[in-house]
């Protein structure tokens, strides 16, 4: 799974997530639950995001791929400590009622070992499982109706007997209302 895959992953989870950012009530709590569960428990919350065009930056700051070719290596620590910023529109009628591929984008043969989010704090653990290969990632930052700042780490393989780690920064905030330059929210961004 690349470094950018990743992100799309974590960004259209924590997008996902946002709809708990005006909760009244104490959060959710999930624990060994399906993403479309999670999604559930968020729906029957009712409170949902701010639509509009949300402007995020994704920056690597370590990753680790033993055995890769030096060439490869170089051309990875050139991507080390770059941003990549894209934007997505979430519509008001996915805000209203986020369907399972707005909560799924990315995230398919994927579940929450531990989700919590209240009072602004987000403490996640999700594992993926590709073709026969597992990615852990954990998630923990701050959010608010209209903004979000999540650290995540993961590892995994990128190929059998491959290993890999990674810690990345995600950055979100809703910007204004879509304008139509933006990627479906329900769909990972296409690597630029």
């Amino acid at each position: 799974m690349t470094a950018f895959r990743t992100a799309a992953l974590v960004t259209a989870t924590a997008l996902a997530a946002l709809s708990l950012s005006a909760c009244k009530k104490e959060g959710v709590v999930a624990k060994d639950e399906s993403v479309e569960s999670v999604a559930k428990k968020v729906d029957e919350s009712g409170i949902k995001p701010q639509p509009g065009r949300w402007e995020s930056s994704v920056k690597i700051g370590k990753m680790d791929l033993p055995g890769l070719p030096p060439q490869a290596k170089e051309a990875m620590g050139k991507q080390m400590g770059a941003t990549q910023t894209f934007a997505s529109c979430l519509t008001p009628e996915q805000a209203a009622k986020p369907d399972a591929g707005f909560f799924q984008a990315g995230a398919k043969d994927c579940k929450y070992d531990s989700f919590v989010m209240a009072g602004g704090k987000i403490d996640a653990a999700m594992t993926c499982d590709r073709g026969g290969q597992t990615l852990k990632m954990t998630m923990a930052g701050t959010y608010s109706e209209t903004s979000y700042d999540i650290a995540v780490k993961s590892q995994g393989e990128v190929q059998p007997g491959m290993p890999m780690s990674m810690e990345m920064s995600i950055a979100s905030h809703r910007a204004g209302e879509c304008n139509g330059t933006e990627v479906s929210a329900a769909a990972p961004p296409a690597k630029p």
